[in-house]
């Protein structure tokens, strides 16, 4: 398993929880890793001690463009591709038809593609809980159809592509397999942002 912990470790400050509302409750504290190719990308979290609130985004700290990412899993090692995601990035899953957008609830993180597959098993297997008490069947057969798949991929057994976007370029995969290119104007349109905006500064009104 890689070694995903950061370089530097350092709190930022205190402020008050958009939750609970707990004065200076909400820690922030922001986590340093240097990451071959990529140089350093640092993870900013807040924690709230009251309630447990808790909120991420990650930043490469050097200037990038907005790229799309691709690599295909093919084998156990594959998963250890390294895994960069900001709010503002998307992860196409294309086999299992799964897209995750940028949204509110969205967080960013630093893992691998194995990581990645365990938090979508995840909220597959919330989704299969609900759909079961439902007498739901047909999309409780497609959700077990689709564990099945992650778990054969896990054993390589089965291939997965796996792409990542990102408009602000603060997103990517790391590893030997992988292709980039840069994104198209089309494709950047086209692209959730969550929290963020993307400014066309070739479409601005000039003076």
């Amino acid at each position: 398993m890689e070694d995903l912990r950061p370089e530097r470790i350092q709190e930022i400050g205190r402020t008050d929880c958009p939750v609970c509302k707990g004065k200076n409750t909400l820690k922030l504290i922001q986590f340093i890793h240097k990451i071959p190719y990529l140089g350093e990308v640092m993870l900013s979290t807040a924690i709230c001690d009251n309630c447990g609130y808790r909120d991420a985004d990650v930043m490469i700290l050097e200037a990038r463009e907005p790229k799309l990412y691709e690599v295909k899993v093919e084998e156990e090692k594959d998963l250890f591709t390294r895994v960069v995601r900001s709010k503002s990035g998307t992860i196409e899953l294309p086999e299992l038809g799964i897209t995750i957008e940028p949204g509110p609830r969205a967080e960013g993180f630093i893992s691998n593609i194995e990581g990645v597959l365990e938090r979508v098993k995840e909220v597959l297997l919330m989704a299969r809980d609900f759909k079961e008490q439902e007498n739901d069947e047909a999309s409780v057969k497609k959700i077990d159809e689709l564990l099945r798949y992650i778990e054969e991929v896990k054993e390589g057994k089965k291939p997965l592509t796996v792409r990542i976007m990102d408009p602000f370029g603060n997103s990517a995969l790391i590893g030997e397999k992988v292709k980039s290119r840069r994104l198209t104007k089309e494709e950047i349109k086209s692209l959730s942002t969550g929290p963020y905006y993307v400014i066309d500064l070739d479409e601005l009104p000039q003076q």
